[in-house]
Protein backbone atom coordinates (compact mmCIF):
# COMPACT_ATOMS: atom_id res chain seq x y z
CA UNK A 1 0.00 0.00 0.00
CA UNK A 2 1.60 3.28 -1.12
CA UNK A 3 1.10 6.18 1.33
CA UNK A 4 -0.14 9.56 -0.22
CA UNK A 5 3.11 12.04 -0.21
CA UNK A 6 1.54 14.83 1.61
CA UNK A 7 0.12 12.29 4.55
CA UNK A 8 3.11 12.71 6.55
CA UNK A 9 4.01 15.95 6.94
CA UNK A 10 0.03 16.70 7.20
CA UNK A 11 -0.08 14.48 10.37
CA UNK A 12 2.98 15.77 11.57
CA UNK A 13 1.47 19.39 11.36
CA UNK A 14 -1.63 18.38 12.73
CA UNK A 15 0.26 16.66 15.45
CA UNK A 16 2.57 20.32 16.65
CA UNK A 17 -0.57 22.40 16.42
CA UNK A 18 -2.52 19.88 18.67
CA UNK A 19 0.55 20.17 20.92
CA UNK A 20 0.68 24.04 20.78
CA UNK A 21 -3.16 24.42 21.77
CA UNK A 22 -2.49 22.44 24.42
CA UNK A 23 -0.33 25.02 26.45
CA UNK A 24 -3.56 27.04 26.61
CA UNK A 25 -6.09 24.33 28.15
CA UNK A 26 -6.62 23.27 31.01
CA UNK A 27 -3.92 20.28 32.15
CA UNK A 28 -3.45 19.27 35.66
CA UNK A 29 -3.59 20.76 39.00
CA UNK A 30 -0.05 19.15 40.10
CA UNK A 31 1.26 22.52 40.93
CA UNK A 32 -0.49 25.64 42.98
CA UNK A 33 -0.42 28.83 41.08
CA UNK A 34 -0.36 32.51 42.88
CA UNK A 35 -3.84 33.39 43.11
CA UNK A 36 -5.57 30.51 42.18
CA UNK A 37 -7.59 28.31 44.97
CA UNK A 38 -6.31 24.68 46.03
CA UNK A 39 -6.61 22.55 43.60
CA UNK A 40 -7.37 24.70 40.90
CA UNK A 41 -6.30 23.26 37.32
CA UNK A 42 -3.10 25.05 35.69
CA UNK A 43 -2.90 25.58 31.84
CA UNK A 44 -0.05 23.47 29.82
CA UNK A 45 1.93 26.81 29.82
CA UNK A 46 1.85 27.47 33.44
CA UNK A 47 2.72 24.06 34.30
CA UNK A 48 5.44 24.11 31.94
CA UNK A 49 6.53 27.41 33.13
CA UNK A 50 6.33 26.01 36.64
CA UNK A 51 8.33 23.34 36.11
CA UNK A 52 11.31 25.55 34.69
CA UNK A 53 10.79 27.26 37.95
CA UNK A 54 11.33 24.22 40.14
CA UNK A 55 14.76 23.47 37.87
CA UNK A 56 16.00 27.56 38.41
CA UNK A 57 15.32 27.10 42.28
CA UNK A 58 18.99 26.15 43.73
CA UNK A 59 17.87 24.08 46.57
CA UNK A 60 16.33 22.15 43.97
CA UNK A 61 18.15 18.99 44.25
CA UNK A 62 17.50 18.84 48.09
CA UNK A 63 13.85 18.69 46.75
CA UNK A 64 14.68 16.01 44.61
CA UNK A 65 16.25 13.88 47.01
CA UNK A 66 12.99 14.55 49.32
CA UNK A 67 10.57 13.90 46.26
CA UNK A 68 12.02 11.82 44.06
CA UNK A 69 8.85 11.90 41.73
CA UNK A 70 10.04 15.34 40.98
CA UNK A 71 13.05 13.81 39.19
CA UNK A 72 10.56 13.71 35.98
CA UNK A 73 10.09 17.15 36.18
CA UNK A 74 13.69 17.67 34.65
CA UNK A 75 12.50 15.39 31.48
CA UNK A 76 9.51 17.64 30.61
CA UNK A 77 11.22 20.71 29.27
CA UNK A 78 13.46 18.86 27.04
CA UNK A 79 10.95 16.58 25.60
CA UNK A 80 8.39 19.89 25.07
CA UNK A 81 11.76 21.40 23.22
CA UNK A 82 12.19 17.88 21.23
CA UNK A 83 8.17 18.20 20.06
CA UNK A 84 8.39 22.25 19.99
CA UNK A 85 11.16 21.31 16.80
CA UNK A 86 10.07 18.31 15.57
CA UNK A 87 7.77 19.47 12.46
CA UNK A 88 11.03 20.92 10.89
CA UNK A 89 13.40 17.95 12.06
CA UNK A 90 11.39 15.11 11.04
CA UNK A 91 10.64 16.79 7.95
CA UNK A 92 13.84 17.36 6.89
CA UNK A 93 15.37 13.93 8.05
CA UNK A 94 15.52 11.40 5.46
CA UNK A 95 14.80 8.69 8.28
CA UNK A 96 12.76 9.31 11.36
CA UNK A 97 12.40 5.59 12.44
CA UNK A 98 14.36 6.45 15.53
CA UNK A 99 12.51 9.74 16.49
CA UNK A 100 9.71 7.89 16.28
CA UNK A 101 10.91 5.92 19.50
CA UNK A 102 11.81 9.08 21.08
CA UNK A 103 7.90 10.50 20.48
CA UNK A 104 6.24 7.01 21.87
CA UNK A 105 8.49 6.78 24.83
CA UNK A 106 7.52 10.45 25.36
CA UNK A 107 4.19 9.87 24.95
CA UNK A 108 3.95 6.65 27.39
CA UNK A 109 6.10 8.94 30.10
CA UNK A 110 3.48 10.66 31.70
CA UNK A 111 1.45 6.76 32.12
CA UNK A 112 4.40 5.52 34.33
CA UNK A 113 3.98 8.28 36.61
CA UNK A 114 2.34 7.67 39.81
CA UNK A 115 -0.93 9.37 40.73
CA UNK A 116 0.18 12.48 43.22
CA UNK A 117 3.16 12.99 40.34
CA UNK A 118 0.87 13.86 38.11
CA UNK A 119 -2.14 15.22 39.99
CA UNK A 120 -5.31 15.13 38.17
CA UNK A 121 -5.95 15.36 34.56
CA UNK A 122 -7.22 17.72 32.19
CA UNK A 123 -8.46 17.96 28.55
CA UNK A 124 -5.14 20.10 27.79
CA UNK A 125 -2.47 16.87 29.04
CA UNK A 126 -4.94 14.70 27.38
CA UNK A 127 -4.43 16.44 23.82
CA UNK A 128 -0.40 17.25 24.43
CA UNK A 129 -0.02 13.32 25.67
CA UNK A 130 -1.75 12.49 22.12
CA UNK A 131 0.24 14.63 20.11
CA UNK A 132 2.86 12.94 21.10
CA UNK A 133 1.90 9.73 19.83
CA UNK A 134 0.23 11.47 16.39
CA UNK A 135 4.02 12.68 15.85
CA UNK A 136 5.44 9.62 16.43
CA UNK A 137 3.00 8.35 13.74
CA UNK A 138 3.99 10.90 11.58
CA UNK A 139 7.68 9.83 11.53
CA UNK A 140 7.01 5.94 10.51
CA UNK A 141 4.84 7.68 8.02
CA UNK A 142 7.49 10.27 6.85
CA UNK A 143 10.16 7.72 7.01
CA UNK A 144 7.82 5.20 4.98
CA UNK A 145 6.89 7.38 2.28
CA UNK A 146 10.68 8.49 1.62
CA UNK A 147 12.00 4.70 1.37
CA UNK A 148 8.93 4.48 -1.29
CA UNK A 149 9.64 7.48 -3.08
CA UNK A 150 13.06 6.16 -3.14
CA UNK A 151 12.37 2.83 -4.56
CA UNK A 152 10.39 4.09 -6.65
CA UNK A 153 13.07 6.23 -8.55
CA UNK A 154 15.85 3.38 -8.11
CA UNK A 155 13.73 1.00 -10.29
CA UNK A 156 15.52 0.06 -13.21
CA UNK A 157 13.46 0.85 -16.35
CA UNK A 158 12.53 -2.85 -17.71
CA UNK A 159 9.79 -1.88 -19.97
CA UNK A 160 10.89 -2.24 -23.90
CA UNK A 161 12.08 0.81 -26.13
CA UNK A 162 9.27 2.39 -28.28
CA UNK A 163 10.07 3.90 -31.26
Amino acid sequence: MRIPRHLPAVIVMVSWLMFILAFFLPATNVFGAGGTGPGAPLTGWQTFTSSLEILGYPPAIFLLIEQPRLLVVLLFPFINLAMLLAPVVVLAWADSWLLSGLFLCSGLLPWALPRDATGNLFVGFYLWDMSFFMMALGCILASTCRKQIYEGNARPNTGAIRG
